[in-house]
C-alpha cells in the first residue's frame, strides 16, 4: 500500500510538471484557459445576452472549476492506456493507476484556483460559511465519478479507437446540459429530469451552493450524486477488471 501511494504521488507530480516543462509561461498556462473561458462567458451573458445574475463572474467561476476538472479528465482518458504502452506492460503495474493519476493531476489545477475563487468571493461580498467544509466530500464524490467514467473510456478505447472521438463530442454537448453558466432553476420543469439524472450537473449545483450561496446543498442531491457516482465507478471498474488481461494482449 505504501508503494502504491508513493507511486501515485510521484506520477501525479511528474505528470503535472511535464505539462509545462520547456514552456515560457510554465504553470501560467494552467491559469490562462479558465480565465479566458470565464471572460467569454461573462461578456456574453453579462453584457451581450444578460442573464441578470448578481455577481455573475463568481456565479460562473464556482461552477466552471469543477466542470474543467471533469471535462479535462474525460477528454484525455481515451489515450491513457494506448499512450502509455511501455508503462502498462511493466510487471506489477496496474493500468488503473493511470486513470487515478490523471484525475488527481487535474485536481491540482482546481486546488490552485481555489484561493483565486475565495478572493473573488470576498471582492463580490459573498459569505464564506461553514458549508465550505463540505468541499472535500464533493471533491471525493466527483473523483469517484471521474475515475469510474475514465476507466470505462480508457478500457473501451483500447479496443475501439472511435470511443475517444465520441467522448469529446459528448462532453461538448454535456456542457450545455450542465448549469455552468446558467441556473438550473430557470430550466422548465418538464426538462428538469435531465439534470436530476446528470450527476455532474448535481455536483455543479452543490459546488455553487457551497461557494456562491454560502449554504449547505440539499442532502438528497448530495446523496443521489454520490450514489450515481459510486454506481458508475463500480461499472467502470467492473468493465476494466473483466478486460484487463485483454488490454495487456492488445497493447
Amino acid at each position: 500500500m505504501r508503494y502504491y501511494y508513493d507511486l501515485i504521488c510521484h506520477l501525479v507530480w511528474r505528470d503535472f510538471m511535464l505539462r509545462y516543462k520547456g514552456s515560457v509561461l510554465g504553470i501560467l498556462w494552467s491559469l490562462l484557459p479558465p480565465f479566458a473561458h470565464l471572460l467569454v462567458l461573462v461578456f456574453l451573458f453579462g453584457k451581450v445576452v444578460p442573464l441578470n445574475i448578481k455577481a455573475y463572474p463568481v456565479f460562473v467561476f464556482s461552477a466552471l472549476l469543477p466542470w474543467i476538472w471533469f471535462s479535462t479528465c474525460l477528454n484525455s482518458a481515451g489515450y491513457l492506456f494506448t499512450g502509455n504502452r511501455e508503462l502498462v506492460r511493466r510487471p506489477n503495474f496496474e493500468p488503473v493507476t493511470l486513470v487515478t493519476v490523471n484525475t488527481l493531476s487535474n485536481l491540482l489545477h482546481l486546488l490552485i484556483f481555489l484561493p483565486i475563487l475565495l478572493l473573488m468571493l470576498v471582492i463580490y461580498e459573498r459569505n464564506i460559511t461553514v458549508s465550505f467544509f463540505l468541499l472535500p466530500a464533493l471533491i471525493l464524490i466527483q473523483a469517484f465519478l471521474t475515475v469510474g467514467l475514465g476507466l470505462f473510456i480508457a478500457t473501451a478505447s483500447v479496443f475501439y479507437h472511435d470511443v475517444q472521438h465520441f467522448v469529446n463530442v459528448a462532453i461538448m454537448l454535456l456542457y450545455f446540459l450542465t448549469p455552468v453558466f446558467y441556473p438550473s432553476q430557470d430550466v422548465p420543469q418538464k426538462y428538469q429530469f435531465i439534470f436530476s439524472l446528470n450527476p455532474i450537473a448535481r455536483l455543479i449545483e452543490d459546488y455553487r451552493a457551497v461557494f456562491f450561496y454560502g449554504s449547505m446543498p440539499e442532502w438528497n442531491s448530495v446523496f443521489l450524486a454520490g450514489a450515481i457516482s459510486m454506481a458508475l465507478f463500480g461499472v467502470g471498474y467492473f468493465v476494466y477488471s473483466r478486460q484487463v488481461e485483454n488490454i495487456y494482449d492488445m497493447l
